[in-house]
């Protein structure tokens, strides 16, 4: 996995290449701890990332659940649709951190 930064007008942009599997899950796990907790809204655009694997899926769900929950959302864009009923299931989730 590879990733590039770009902030325009109080937005930041992550766009991810490659695969997210357990190898990068602490780089990933730090970016969306930035993006929860950014004044800023954040962007993770996943158009370029072909493979999504289990613990990074569920990372990428308790993420998303958390920021809703801290009302700052963290937008994710170019999701594949079969990913996204998964990270959309907020009901049981934990905490990020844990």
């Amino acid at each position: 996995m590879d990733y590039a930064f770009k902030q325009t007008e109080g937005i930041g942009i992550y766009s991810f290449n490659g695969e997210l599997t357990k190898k990068n899950k602490e780089t990933l796990q730090l970016l969306l701890l930035r993006a929860i907790h950014s004044i800023d809204r954040v962007v993770f655009n996943f158009k370029n990332v072909g493979k999504i694997d289990a613990q990074c899926l569920e990372l990428l769900r308790r993420a998303y659940c958390t920021s809703v929950r801290l009302n700052n959302p963290v937008i994710m864009t170019y999701i594949p649709t079969f990913y996204m009923s998964e990270i959309l299931r907020c009901g049981a989730d934990k905490a990020i951190n844990h």
